[in-house]
């Protein structure tokens, strides 16, 4: 029996989404999956869309222009059925993270010492040891991210910040600001399922989910997991930086080195250091 078209357009949160639904054997049996990456603008072709029997999208707004989500929900066919995806984010952990950088794992205090013209053990020195809470709301910076999420959530098929709320003092729910990890994902493709109807995922299948992006945890400011009291995240917690161990300060020297060296990939550099 040939399977019903399962189109899912989406970021990186995607793919192990993909893996998880196709863990459920209904889910498998019924669909056939194929998965679209929205920021890269993959185009999809009007026969998948006018034969697509499950659209599973992550919002994006009218200056995607054809990757927009209302210019591709107007091109489904009449048969598909349509749920909108979270898309997960969360700056709890990186405060000062930024996208208004050179660096794609832009920080805005760093950025900003870097700038200044200051030597880098000047940079280092202040930005390490430097009260945060005299320059920043950490709490505001919070309640700012969450009530963000929250309202990019009001017509998703499953919703996760007030597990992120609850949770993330306690585990590294998080990698990056939009890489979650195993948990939210779990949730994400539980919520999926119990709106198609399909049965939970088995125990052995949670369990047997692994990191989906575990070569990379982008680390935390000790001062921001003193702060908020989290229950990891201090001055000697190694986080894994693409196959090294590695400090949040010596992570904040790489930074700063591949910055004041014009090197365009910090992610290229940290594989390299």
């Amino acid at each position: 029996m040939r399977k019903e078209l399962c189109i899912i357009h989406a970021n990186c949160q995607g793919d192990p989404l993909a893996r998880l639904l196709l863990s459920c054997d209904a889910f498998a049996r019924r669909f056939e999956v194929r998965k679209y990456t929205n920021f890269q603008r993959e185009q999809i072709p009007d026969r998948e869309l006018e034969s697509c029997r499950l659209f599973l999208f992550q919002h994006l707004g009218e200056k995607w222009a054809e990757q927009a989500s209302a210019h591709l929900l107007h091109r489904l066919g009449p048969a598909a059925e349509v749920l909108r995806l979270p898309n997960m984010l969360f700056k709890g952990y990186w405060p000062l993270w930024t996208s208004r950088s050179p660096s794609e794992f832009g920080d805005v205090y760093l950025d900003h010492l870097i700038d200044m013209g200051l030597e880098k053990k000047e940079i280092l020195y202040v930005y390490l040891h430097t009260d945060l809470t005299a320059k920043y709301d950490l709490d505001a910076m919070l309640r700012e991210s969450l009530a963000v999420e929250r309202a990019k959530e009001e017509e998703t098929v499953v919703r996760t910040v007030d597990l992120v709320e609850s949770l993330w003092r306690g585990e590294l729910l998080f990698n990056t600001i939009n890489h979650p990890g195993r948990r939210l994902l779990l949730h994400v493709a539980g919520g999926v399922l119990r709106a198609l109807g399909f049965s939970q995922l088995s125990a052995d299948v949670c369990a047997g989910f692994a990191d989906p992006y575990p070569e990379f945890i982008l680390p935390v400011h000790p001062q921001v997991a003193a702060f908020h009291g989290l229950a990891f995240g201090g001055e000697d917690w190694q986080y894994p930086v693409f196959g090294r161990q590695k400090t949040f300060a010596r992570y904040a020297e790489h930074y700063v080195d591949c910055r004041l060296l014009g090197l365009e990939s910090l992610s290229a550099y940290l594989h390299l250091v």
